[in-house]
C-alpha cells in the first residue's frame, strides 16, 4: 500500500524539511525499484547519514533497524539506496537539493531564534509560515531538481543476525564478541575502552 505525506509525517511525528524530502526520495526508490521488491526479504535499505529523512525511508520501505534490513553507512551525504540483495539490484538517490540550501546560514538563524524563549508569537508564526512554504516546494518540485537517481549493482550487504556474546571484562555486561575491544590484554565494550584511555 502506497504511503501518503500524511503517512510519513504521523509516523515521525513531527513536520520539517527532511521529512518532506525524505517522502519524495522514499517514493523514487520504492518506484524505481519496481519489480525488484516483490520480495522484500531480500530489499534492504542503506542510508548514509542520520536525519529525518531516515524515517521516512522506514516507512516508505518497510526497513527497520529491527528487521536488520536498514544499514546506516555512515558518509554523511544525503543519500540514500534501495537493495535487491539476491539480484544485486539497485537504486541510489542523492539529494543535491541540499547542495544551495540556505548556503548563507539565513534560514538556520530564523529557525535557531524562533524555537528560543525571545521569540515572539509573531516571529514563530511567520518563521512557521516560511517552513510551510518551503515544505510545499519540496513536495512539489519536480524530482530533477531535488535529487539524482542512479541505478547501480551493488554486492549484498553483510549478514547480521544472531551473535555470539561474552563478558567485558571491566563492566561485565555482555557483548557482542566482534565489537570487543582488546585493551592491555582484556577484551572490553567500546564504553569501557573509552574509560581506559580515557584514564592514561
Amino acid at each position: 500500500m502506497e504511503k501518503t505525506f500524511d503517512d510519513v509525517v504521523d509516523f515521525h511525528r513531527h513536520l520539517c524539511l527532511d521529512i518532506a524530502m525524505g517522502y519524495r526520495v522514499g517514493k523514487a526508490l520504492v518506484r524505481e525499484m519496481g519489480k525488484e521488491l516483490r520480495n522484500m526479504k531480500d530489499v534492504f535499505a542503506v542510508v548514509e547519514n542520520e536525519t529525518c529523512a531516515v524515517d521516512a525511508i522506514q516507512e516508505f520501505t518497510g526497513c527497520t533497524l529491527g528487521k536488520r534490513n536498514l544499514v546506516l553507512a555512515g558518509t554523511g551525504k544525503p543519500a540514500y539506496i534501495l537493495q535487491n540483495a539476491k539480484s544485486g539490484v539497485s537504486v541510489r538517490i542523492y539529494c543535491r537539493y541540499w547542495e544551495t540550501f540556505d548556503t548563507d546560514g539565513s534560514f538556520g538563524k530564523r529557525r535557531k531564534h524562533a524555537s528560543s524563549p525571545d521569540a515572539t508569537t509573531e516571529e514563530q508564526q511567520l518563521f512557521q509560515r516560511e517552513l510551510n512554504s518551503k515544505i510545499k516546494v519540496i513536495l512539489r518540485a519536480p524530482e530533477e531538481t531535488l535529487f539524482t537517481i542512479q541505478r547501480v549493482t551493488l554486492p549484498a550487504p553483510p549478514k547480521v543476525g544472531k551473535y555470539k556474546a561474552a563478558p567485558c571484562e571491566v563492566c561485565g555486561e555482555h557483548t557482542n564478541i566482534e565489537r570487543l575491544v582488546e585493551v592491555d590484554g582484556k577484551k572490553l565494550c567500546s564504553a569501557c575502552r573509552t574509560a581506559a584511555i580515557a584514564t592514561r
